[in-house]
């Protein structure tokens, strides 16, 4: 028996759901978003003396409720605000979902059609593009294709959800932050 091609349409804000925090309300959500914003200034993640600061984010490896997903943006901007070269990139639908979150870097986010790691490539391109001879690089994702990163300075990986980790990636940071674990440590009660 032949099987036709079936597409259901779906809501691609769906695909986003697959991070959970519990039952938190929306003020909830705010103070924890609040909470990550404070803990980036009370925890800087570059490395003194280091080199150029790289943020590369992966909107597509930060999926979670429209809630959470704010609270992450938030953090992005936050770390944004402390590097010297900010590169956002994800597929057509994270890039228009994190844009009205992303404050002054809203439009540096740069979206890609779907296809398997075009938003990787995008990351990885301005990385390349920033010349100096010493940089470090934090990125927001758990992609194993961001591990060449660390052969031109330390690279720190904050892991959306570090059971979804690359071991690639693993292996290669200097730093790991798991943020499921950050957010689950600073959530309100």
């Amino acid at each position: 028996m032949a099987m036709g091609n079936q597409h259901e349409e779906h809501d691609p804000r769906e695909e986003y759901e697959w991070v959970a925090l519990g039952d938190l309300t929306s003020e909830d959500h705010e103070r924890l978003a609040a909470a990550l914003v404070r803990w980036v200034e009370a925890n800087p993640i570059w490395h003194d003396g280091a080199g150029e600061r790289v943020l590369l984010v992966d909107l597509d490896n930060l999926r979670a409720g429209p809630l959470r997903w704010k609270a992450r943006m938030m953090l992005v901007v936050a770390l944004a605000r402390t590097a010297d070269h900010v590169v956002i990139s994800g597929h057509t639908t994270a890039v228009e979902r994190g844009r009205e979150h992303l404050a002054e870097f809203a439009e540096v986010a740069q979206p890609v059609p779907d296809g398997a790691d075009l938003a990787d490539l995008k990351l990885l391109e301005g990385a390349e593009a920033v010349t100096a001879e010493r940089r470090q690089v934090v990125v927001l994702s758990n992609d194993g294709i961001f591990s060449s990163l660390a052969e031109r300075g330390p690279l720190t990986v904050l892991s959306p959800g570090a059971s979804a980790l690359s071991d690639r990636l693993f292996d290669a940071a200097r730093v790991v932050i798991d943020l499921m674990t950050l957010e689950e440590r600073l959530a309100p009660a």
